[in-house]
């Protein structure tokens, strides 16, 4: 389990790993407060990165809406799977914006384009319904 802050270009990010429970909350707590007050002091957003947990407790999600106290412009980076499915059964996707995180690809040069990570999704038909026979 870790945690880090990083800070520039008018907003600051928390990144979480492994899985937050009863045991290292109370220390997550804190630091997600402390990083959340001076988000808010700064007049920042607060990017809180889950994209690397693997589990959370009902204790990390008291964490995350203690934060939301602190800081009201906060973001939760989640991908699909157990921690968006938590989220969304707690009800917090309703209280933090959610976002899937940002996909890069490598372009034919070499660069690393920056792609939305939300907007209309497109997708391709299902195909022909099935015919059925006549009835006679």
């Amino acid at each position: 389990m870790g945690w880090r802050k990083l800070s520039g270009a008018g907003h600051a990010v928390v990144e979480v790993e492994g899985c937050l429970d009863s045991a290292n909350c109370p220390e997550f707590q804190a630091f997600l407060a402390d990083a959340a007050a001076d988000a808010a002091a700064r007049d920042e957003q607060l990017e809180i990165d889950l994209t690397h947990l693997r589990e959370i407790s009902s204790h990390g999600l008291r964490a995350l809406a203690c934060a939301q106290h602190e800081a009201r412009r906060i973001v939760l980076t989640c991908p699909a799977g157990r921690v968006r499915e938590i989220l969304t059964i707690s009800r917090l996707d309703s209280v933090f914006r959610v976002r899937a995180p940002a996909i890069h690809f490598v372009g034919p040069s070499g660069s690393v384009p920056d792609l939305p990570t939300s907007g209309p999704v497109s997708l391709s038909p299902a195909g022909p319904a099935p015919v059925r026979a006549a009835e006679a």
